[in-house]
């Protein structure tokens, strides 16, 4: 269970990398990585370019923020809007968190292998694009922020292997070593994304906050039937929920008006489908927020409007299902195939794991059961990034990250 004094923590630093004077915006660094690819995963990459328009917002230099994404939703055949993100739905006036998104690494390049060089200020042989990586000091306060499918002790990348906790420890320890920050915040939305920071310490300088215990889903946000942007369904779930409550606060100008407590204990109300967890470095708890100055804030604001959560790993099977019901008559065949699909390879993966299950217990009485459904702490990091390894490159890929 999350302790509140924690959970207060983890909100002041996170609100005094926002609450930054003109002066101060030079030493502020951010790091923004969306972790999935197709327009079934929409959600992520907006999310990924909400939170960078709220780091400019918020004065930190362009050339200190740093995005990753596959980018190939904005443009999808399958966006009813091309060329333009969506993070919450709306009429007309709906912002498009897309437009002026400057995405530094897109498409293949976007690996974990490629996350650990951007934060550890690695130059070396970087594939294609921008060439921007973490030139902060010790003087400097960094803001870091992943989003996409993830599992116990793994986050996942659109191109290559999972990022694995054990290498995520590393990479935050290698920051440490080289002085790459004077306060670190991560905010990582992921399912079990509480899994993710066994080894921070209580010194360390790092706050984590994620949007999930080690054991739980996180939860998608604004799906179908509540997608609608100017009148059209987009398909797709259009935010994570953890993501878009704490961002969602923060284009309203909160944080200029809003205690600690007040501001943490909105956006962990909101986010009542999964357990908000924080880990690290308490010092900085008694922070106060200040004042929250931004150039202008963004047009939108809290919703009012709560819509339904779900489990990430239905979402695929819940969007396909609606595109099924609101499909024309002429596309209903085809809308109707692909939900067959996507039922079908959910029953292939479920029969795949169960043949694991049995392999392994052999006529040893409920141990399949246990196996299947149990849930442990993780505690042999090096033994469970092996396995995760030789599932990444054995098990079938059924579709891009389709988690289902």
């Amino acid at each position: 269970m999350v302790r509140v004094s924690r959970v207060l923590a983890a909100a002041a630093c996170s609100a005094s990398l926002f609450a930054a004077s003109a002066e101060e915006s030079s030493n502020r660094w951010a790091v923004i990585a969306a972790g999935s690819a197709s327009f079934m995963n929409y959600r992520h990459q907006a999310d990924a370019c909400h939170a960078y328009q709220l780091m400019r917002k918020s004065g930190i230099p362009e050339s200190q923020i740093i995005l990753m994404m596959q980018d190939d939703v904005a443009n999808s055949t399958e966006n009813p809007f091309p060329g333009t993100l969506y993070n919450k739905p709306a009429g007309q006036d709906a912002v498009d968190v897309y437009d002026g998104c400057k995405v530094d690494y897109r498409g293949s390049v976007v690996t974990a292998d490629l996350f650990k060089k951007v934060i550890t200020g690695d130059d070396s042989d970087l594939p294609n694009g921008s060439g921007k990586v973490l030139k902060s000091t010790s003087t400097d306060k960094v803001f870091l922020n992943f989003v996409d499918h993830g599992g116990v002790g793994i986050i996942a990348f659109p191109n290559g292997p999972v990022l694995h906790a054990e290498e995520l420890a590393k990479a935050l320890e290698t920051m440490q070593t080289k002085k790459m920050f004077k306060e670190l915040t991560f905010y990582m939305e992921a399912c079990e994304s509480g899994s993710m920071f066994p080894d921070l310490t209580k010194n360390g300088k790092i706050f984590a906050v994620t949007a999930a215990n080690a054991d739980e889903s996180s939860w998608g946000f604004y799906c179908s039937p509540n997608d609608i942007v100017k009148g059209k369904h987009m398909g797709s779930c259009l935010g994570d929920l953890f993501s878009i409550a704490w961002m969602e606060d923060s284009d309203a100008g909160k944080f200029s008006s809003e205690t600690v407590k007040q501001q943490v204990t909105k956006v962990t109300a909101r986010t009542n489908k999964s357990h908000v967890t924080t880990f690290g470095d308490l010092s900085l708890e008694s922070e106060t927020i200040g004042n929250f100055e931004v150039a202008e804030a963004l047009k939108s604001s809290l919703s009012t409007d709560e819509g339904t959560g779900y489990d990430v790993r239905d979402i695929m099977l819940h969007t396909a299902y609606w595109r099924w019901v609101q499909a024309a008559e002429k596309d209903k065949a085809a809308a109707w195939n692909d939900l067959e699909r996507i039922v079908s390879n959910r029953k292939a993966d479920e029969e795949l794991f169960a043949s694991v299950t049995r392999n392994a217990c052999g006529e040893l009485r409920g141990c399949t059961e246990q196996m299947a459904f149990d849930k442990h702490d993780l505690k042999d990091n090096e033994c469970h990034q092996a396995l995760a390894k030789i599932v990444h490159e054995q098990c079938p890929k059924r579709e891009a990250h389709n988690t289902g």
